[in-house]
Protein backbone atom coordinates (compact mmCIF):
# COMPACT_ATOMS: atom_id res chain seq x y z
CA UNK A 1 0.00 0.00 0.00
CA UNK A 2 2.54 2.70 1.00
CA UNK A 3 4.76 2.36 -2.59
CA UNK A 4 2.05 4.24 -5.32
CA UNK A 5 4.16 7.49 -4.25
CA UNK A 6 7.13 5.49 -3.69
CA UNK A 7 7.41 4.63 -7.26
CA UNK A 8 7.46 7.83 -8.89
CA UNK A 9 11.88 8.42 -8.58
CA UNK A 10 11.95 5.18 -10.95
CA UNK A 11 9.39 6.32 -13.14
CA UNK A 12 10.67 7.41 -17.14
CA UNK A 13 7.18 9.65 -17.63
CA UNK A 14 3.55 10.23 -15.97
CA UNK A 15 0.75 10.37 -17.11
CA UNK A 16 -1.57 13.66 -16.61
CA UNK A 17 -3.83 12.19 -14.02
CA UNK A 18 -0.52 10.48 -12.16
CA UNK A 19 0.92 14.02 -11.83
CA UNK A 20 -2.32 16.07 -10.83
CA UNK A 21 -2.49 12.93 -7.80
CA UNK A 22 0.49 12.34 -7.21
CA UNK A 23 0.85 8.45 -6.83
CA UNK A 24 0.61 5.74 -9.56
CA UNK A 25 -0.73 2.29 -9.23
CA UNK A 26 -0.21 1.08 -13.07
CA UNK A 27 3.20 0.80 -14.38
CA UNK A 28 3.20 0.21 -18.56
CA UNK A 29 6.78 -0.93 -19.54
CA UNK A 30 7.90 0.17 -23.20
CA UNK A 31 10.50 -1.53 -24.48
CA UNK A 32 12.23 -0.21 -27.63
CA UNK A 33 15.79 -2.52 -29.03
CA UNK A 34 17.66 -2.34 -25.57
CA UNK A 35 15.77 0.51 -24.14
CA UNK A 36 13.18 0.09 -21.60
CA UNK A 37 11.00 3.08 -20.51
CA UNK A 38 8.67 2.77 -17.44
CA UNK A 39 5.38 5.03 -17.55
CA UNK A 40 2.85 5.43 -14.52
CA UNK A 41 -0.57 6.08 -14.66
CA UNK A 42 -3.48 6.28 -11.97
CA UNK A 43 -6.24 4.05 -12.95
CA UNK A 44 -7.37 4.79 -9.20
CA UNK A 45 -8.84 8.11 -10.30
CA UNK A 46 -10.63 6.74 -13.07
CA UNK A 47 -12.23 3.91 -11.08
CA UNK A 48 -13.17 6.60 -7.95
CA UNK A 49 -14.81 8.90 -10.65
CA UNK A 50 -16.85 6.21 -12.82
CA UNK A 51 -18.18 4.88 -8.86
CA UNK A 52 -18.86 8.66 -7.90
CA UNK A 53 -21.05 9.00 -10.81
CA UNK A 54 -22.77 6.18 -11.48
CA UNK A 55 -23.27 4.77 -7.86
CA UNK A 56 -23.88 7.81 -5.87
CA UNK A 57 -25.90 10.73 -5.82
CA UNK A 58 -23.84 14.07 -6.74
CA UNK A 59 -26.50 16.53 -6.29
CA UNK A 60 -26.80 15.41 -2.55
CA UNK A 61 -23.14 16.36 -1.85
CA UNK A 62 -22.61 19.52 -0.24
CA UNK A 63 -18.92 18.53 1.04
CA UNK A 64 -16.61 15.22 1.50
CA UNK A 65 -14.71 14.06 4.45
CA UNK A 66 -11.92 11.80 3.15
CA UNK A 67 -10.43 9.21 5.75
CA UNK A 68 -7.56 8.52 5.52
CA UNK A 69 -4.37 10.61 4.77
CA UNK A 70 -2.02 7.84 2.24
CA UNK A 71 -1.36 8.09 -1.72
CA UNK A 72 -5.21 7.20 -2.53
CA UNK A 73 -6.35 9.97 -0.42
CA UNK A 74 -5.06 12.55 -2.94
CA UNK A 75 -6.81 10.38 -5.83
CA UNK A 76 -10.26 10.85 -4.42
CA UNK A 77 -9.71 14.68 -3.64
CA UNK A 78 -8.12 15.58 -7.11
CA UNK A 79 -11.63 13.61 -8.53
CA UNK A 80 -13.51 15.48 -5.68
CA UNK A 81 -11.68 18.75 -6.51
CA UNK A 82 -12.75 18.18 -10.50
CA UNK A 83 -16.52 18.13 -9.63
CA UNK A 84 -16.54 21.01 -7.63
CA UNK A 85 -17.26 19.29 -4.12
CA UNK A 86 -15.27 20.95 -0.86
CA UNK A 87 -13.65 18.30 0.56
CA UNK A 88 -11.45 17.45 3.97
CA UNK A 89 -8.87 14.59 4.12
CA UNK A 90 -8.90 13.65 7.68
CA UNK A 91 -6.11 11.91 9.50
CA UNK A 92 -5.11 10.18 13.49
CA UNK A 93 -2.04 12.93 12.66
CA UNK A 94 -3.24 15.96 10.39
CA UNK A 95 -0.78 17.95 8.39
CA UNK A 96 -1.09 20.93 6.43
CA UNK A 97 -4.50 21.22 4.79
CA UNK A 98 -5.72 18.09 6.85
CA UNK A 99 -8.28 17.98 9.85
CA UNK A 100 -8.51 15.08 12.63
CA UNK A 101 -11.11 13.09 13.44
CA UNK A 102 -12.42 15.33 16.77
CA UNK A 103 -12.68 18.09 14.25
CA UNK A 104 -14.69 16.32 11.55
CA UNK A 105 -17.23 15.01 14.18
CA UNK A 106 -17.23 18.22 15.17
CA UNK A 107 -17.92 19.91 12.12
CA UNK A 108 -20.11 17.79 9.90
CA UNK A 109 -23.52 18.11 9.09
CA UNK A 110 -25.95 16.52 6.42
CA UNK A 111 -25.11 15.73 3.19
CA UNK A 112 -21.65 14.74 3.54
CA UNK A 113 -20.02 12.25 1.56
CA UNK A 114 -17.55 9.84 3.67
CA UNK A 115 -15.00 8.13 1.96
CA UNK A 116 -13.03 5.49 3.92
CA UNK A 117 -9.72 5.73 2.08
CA UNK A 118 -8.11 4.00 5.32
CA UNK A 119 -7.13 0.61 5.67
CA UNK A 120 -9.34 0.23 8.70
CA UNK A 121 -11.92 -2.52 7.91
CA UNK A 122 -10.10 -4.44 6.22
CA UNK A 123 -8.96 -8.20 6.45
CA UNK A 124 -7.33 -7.90 9.79
CA UNK A 125 -8.89 -4.76 10.85
CA UNK A 126 -12.66 -5.90 9.58
CA UNK A 127 -13.42 -5.48 13.09
CA UNK A 128 -12.52 -1.82 13.64
CA UNK A 129 -13.87 1.10 12.27
CA UNK A 130 -12.80 5.12 11.18
CA UNK A 131 -13.81 7.12 14.29
CA UNK A 132 -17.21 8.71 13.23
CA UNK A 133 -19.68 10.19 15.24
CA UNK A 134 -22.02 7.34 14.49
CA UNK A 135 -24.89 9.71 16.38
CA UNK A 136 -24.90 12.13 13.42
CA UNK A 137 -24.93 9.84 10.36
CA UNK A 138 -28.43 9.71 8.77
CA UNK A 139 -30.06 9.33 5.62
CA UNK A 140 -28.51 12.19 3.98
CA UNK A 141 -25.39 10.86 4.47
CA UNK A 142 -23.35 9.27 1.61
CA UNK A 143 -20.48 6.36 2.87
CA UNK A 144 -18.35 4.80 0.14
CA UNK A 145 -15.91 2.54 1.55
CA UNK A 146 -12.94 1.89 -0.61
CA UNK A 147 -12.58 -1.43 0.81
CA UNK A 148 -14.14 -4.08 -1.07
CA UNK A 149 -12.93 -7.62 0.85
CA UNK A 150 -14.75 -7.60 3.40
CA UNK A 151 -17.69 -6.27 1.90
CA UNK A 152 -20.37 -4.91 4.06
CA UNK A 153 -17.54 -3.53 6.14
CA UNK A 154 -18.54 -2.54 9.85
CA UNK A 155 -18.49 1.45 8.70
CA UNK A 156 -21.11 0.01 5.89
CA UNK A 157 -23.38 -1.86 8.03
CA UNK A 158 -23.26 0.98 11.01
CA UNK A 159 -23.85 3.32 8.26
CA UNK A 160 -26.71 1.66 6.64
CA UNK A 161 -28.62 0.85 10.10
CA UNK A 162 -28.98 4.95 10.48
CA UNK A 163 -30.33 5.45 6.76
CA UNK A 164 -27.10 6.25 5.06
CA UNK A 165 -26.39 4.79 1.60
CA UNK A 166 -23.32 3.00 1.28
CA UNK A 167 -21.06 1.36 -1.73
CA UNK A 168 -18.27 -0.51 -1.77
CA UNK A 169 -14.79 -0.28 -3.78
CA UNK A 170 -15.73 -3.39 -5.52
CA UNK A 171 -17.11 -1.19 -8.79
CA UNK A 172 -13.77 1.02 -8.04
CA UNK A 173 -11.83 -2.17 -8.40
CA UNK A 174 -13.33 -3.15 -11.48
CA UNK A 175 -13.39 -0.30 -12.98
CA UNK A 176 -9.47 0.71 -12.48
CA UNK A 177 -8.88 -2.72 -13.72
CA UNK A 178 -10.49 -2.16 -17.23
CA UNK A 179 -8.59 0.86 -17.33
CA UNK A 180 -4.99 -0.52 -16.76
CA UNK A 181 -6.16 -3.59 -18.80
CA UNK A 182 -6.76 -0.58 -21.21
CA UNK A 183 -3.39 0.80 -20.91
CA UNK A 184 -1.35 -2.07 -21.19
CA UNK A 185 -3.15 -2.66 -24.41
CA UNK A 186 -2.85 0.18 -26.25
CA UNK A 187 0.33 0.95 -29.13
Amino acid sequence: MPYKQEILKYLDKLSSTAKACGNVNCVKIIRQNSNIELQGYNTDAYGFEHSLLNQLCLSKIQNAYILGSGGVSKTIKHILDKHNIPSKIVSRNPKEEQISYDEMNQTFCNNALFVNASPIGMHSLEHKMPNIDLNKINSTHQIFDLIYNPSPTLLMKECEKRGAKTIDGSQMLYQQAEKAWEIWQSK
